[in-house]
């Protein structure tokens, strides 16, 4: 619902739409929201009809068709029944993983979350990505592999373009950086995140607010430097 809302806001902004007063873009929209309230954004109709349903029919029940004529030619009546079975036991089972491979190295109590955007690839920016997520266990091909390399959420955050055998490379020198200038970098195994993310979802704790005071302060220093480096560029 939420990726389908930043589409949605997105097209607004290139349409020069302005968002309805009282709303809040920032607001998550949830399954409940759609199902018992009002959404600003779109309707429970609208998000069946363009972005589930479509999935849902292609996908499960088309995608399979072709066996409902082999099974009539093999005489096994169950294929296609079964492979709709199975494409639906996938689906969870890959959408279970990818949520605690991702989710959990994104929440927890000593993550922090901030009020304000920031400016990408500023000193702001960096700070937030080792603040905001947390690494698995690194370091051999093998465990990484495991992990399917997700294992390095901070430093992809940091640099999304690098490659994996670069995000190996790069993790202890990020390390070595924060432990320097005293920045936490966490690293847990997944089954302790994945604690920490169920006590986030059931209210059992909550995600840390980083100092308000810090936080303007380091924005304000992103503009000076960004203006410092426009100068240098216009000289």
């Amino acid at each position: 619902p939420n990726t389908y809302k930043e589409l949605k806001l997105a097209k607004w902004r290139r349409e020069g739409k302005k968002i309805p007063e009282g709303v809040v873009p920032s607001d998550a929209v949830t399954i409940k929201t759609l199902l018992f309230d009002t959404c600003a954004f779109y309707t429970l109709t609208e998000f069946f009809t363009v972005v589930v349903g479509p999935y849902l029919l292609l996908h499960f029940f088309v995608l399979p068709m072709p066996l409902i004529f082999v099974g009539q030619y093999l005489g096994n009546g169950d294929m296609y029944m079964n492979a709709v079975k199975n494409l639906f036991l996938a689906d969870i089972l890959t959408n279970l993983h990818g949520f605690v491979a991702v989710v959990t190295n994104h929440a927890g109590d000593d993550m922090y979350r901030f009020r304000a955007g920031c400016r990408p690839f500023s000193g702001s920016f960096y700070l937030r990505q080792v603040l905001a997520s947390v690494d698995y266990p690194y370091g051999s091909d093998l465990n990484d592999f495991m992990h399917g390399w997700l294992n390095y959420q901070i430093e992809h955050h940091m640099w999304p373009n690098l490659s994996m055998l670069s995000y190996q490379k790069s993790a202890p020198i990020v390390r070595d950086i924060c432990k320097r200038h005293n920045v936490p970098y966490i690293q847990e195994n997944v089954f302790w995140r994945t604690k920490k993310t169920v006590d986030i979802m059931t209210g059992t704790s909550s995600m840390k607010w980083f100092p308000e005071s810090f936080e303007k302060q380091y924005l304000e220093t992103d503009k000076i430097i960004e203006a410092a480096r426009k100068m240098r560029k216009s000289e």
